[in-house]
């Protein structure tokens, strides 16, 4: 009755115009159809009925989204049914044959409900136990939430998954998955090793795959004075090779002119110290050579590592 209720107040209408009605209630008639969607018979089964409403036929929206590969929701605080058909574009880097993506987040009493999708590229069997993380931070590089993702009846095709956590964590800036186990099998994450920056006090956990493979630059800005770090792709020197850039701004520098600078950037707080804010930027332009797949590979390889290293900035003395 629930996805049935659903389905009528949300009908897509698939007929030619709009039509109004003068009260909240309209009279409808059972409509016979079958679907075909993508070339392929899908049957409506029992759930679900089609409406004939003054001539236009009213359909159940999750019924259409979900068979098109969508994801849907209703959030109750807005009134507002939010369907996702994006590609899945969160992994976690130390195991990327999985991906997660088009959430939806809905409050729930105290908790926040996430509804996604979630698939599982190379496998040939559509029965694997997976367990995640899936953790929320907002734009001061805070955490605000995560959420356990678990079943045993993920496979190449896209399935939807829906969990809850603690709080109120709808206005997320950035979501980062990790993987803990794939079918029984515990999954470590790389091993990192700290960089530090004695001279301005901040360190950072990189993965031990980058040793040997990064350099770092240092320039001043001649205005300001302010240092600008550079993480090097060392390979890739010849065509840019940045990886990352950090600089540090002071709060009332932020505060006034950092909003207009994330408008034209890539810049994302790495976290404040005192009367420092801490501002890590990703290049604007290709870093690489992108007709050698080998330093294309390399270059994509580190840059896949950079969401975990964007959360590990620890301020040492």
């Amino acid at each position: 009755m629930k996805k049935f209720i659903f389905g009528l107040s949300c009908g897509l209408m698939i007929a030619g115009s709009t039509a109004a009605f003068a009260s909240d209630s309209i009279q409808a008639l059972l409509f016979p159809a079958r679907f075909e969607i993508n070339g392929s018979a899908v049957d409506l089964g029992k759930d679900y009925q089609v409406l004939n409403v003054d001539g236009h036929a009213y359909v159940p929206v999750r019924f259409v989204a979900e068979n098109l590969g969508a994801n849907i929701d209703y959030d109750t605080d807005s009134q507002k049914i939010v369907i996702q058909n994006r590609p899945l574009d969160i992994t976690d880097p130390d195991y990327k044959t999985i991906s997660v993506g088009n959430l939806i987040l809905t409050k729930d009493g105290d908790n926040t409900k996430v509804t996604g999708q979630l698939k599982f590229d190379g496998v040939g069997i559509t029965q694997n136990s997976i367990n995640a993380l899936l953790t929320f931070y907002n734009e001061d590089n805070v955490k605000i939430g995560d959420v356990t993702i678990s079943g045993d009846d993920f496979g190449v095709d896209a399935k939807t998954f829906v969990t809850e956590g603690k709080g109120d964590f709808r206005k997320y800036d950035a979501a980062y998955l990790n993987i803990r186990s794939v079918n029984q099998k515990v999954i470590l994450d790389e091993p990192t090793t700290a960089y530090t920056d004695t001279k301005l006090k901040y360190s950072l956990n990189l993965p031990k795959s980058w040793m040997d493979n990064y350099r770092i630059g240092e320039m001043l800005e001649n205005e300001s004075n302010t240092a600008n770090i550079h993480f090097y792709d060392r390979a890739n020197l010849q065509y840019g090779g940045i990886l990352f850039s950090i600089s540090i701004w002071t709060k009332s520098d932020w505060i006034n002119n950092g909003p207009t600078a994330k408008s034209i950037a890539r810049l994302y707080i790495l976290g404040e110290d005192e009367d420092r804010v801490f501002v890590m930027s990703l290049p604007g332009d290709v870093q690489f050579n992108p007709h050698d797949a080998q330093l294309t590979a390399g270059y994509k390889e580190m840059s896949d590592q950079i969401g975990k290293i964007r959360t590990s900035l620890k301020f040492v003395k």
